[in-house]
């Protein structure tokens, strides 16, 4: 799935489209997971009962290791961030997963993850999704 993501990114990139949708949710021992894209990032969401948690990874930007800032966001639909973290660090060519980040979350609350990479010399891309909370 992460090289049909960094193909489709590429291919994207390349030709000045924007890529932005929502993927499809699979259900897992562990949850439901659902994925949201952008161009050259991707971030999950997976609820289980009452425990939502969300991870992002970013494509390489082609060439050498490039440095880029990441924001991974848990939060609640139209109200309070749960968790986040902010970080810096090199994208290898492979690519580098960021987080997880996890909060426990009401019934029945819609829940958004959005993960946003930033490079040096390119706009900032963000790729988000949101699910409700069935317990």
């Amino acid at each position: 799935m992460k090289r049909f993501v960094a193909v489709l990114a590429a291919g994207a990139a390349l030709s000045g489209l924007g890529l932005a949708g929502a993927g499809q949710a699979a259900a897992t021992p562990t949850g439901t997971t659902t994925c949201g894209y952008g161009v050259g990032a991707q971030v999950c969401l997976t609820i289980n009962g009452r425990l939502a948690s969300a991870t992002g990874f970013a494509t390489s930007a082609g060439g050498p290791a490039q440095y880029a800032s990441f924001r991974l966001e848990l939060g609640t639909t139209g109200g309070p961030g749960l968790e986040r973290e902010d970080l810096g660090a090199v994208v290898p060519a492979g690519g580098i997963t960021v987080g997880p980040v996890a909060s426990t979350v009401p019934c029945g609350t819609g829940i958004t993850a959005a993960f946003t990479v930033t490079r040096a010399g390119r706009p900032p891309v963000t790729a988000t999704v949101a699910v409700p909370a069935v317990c």
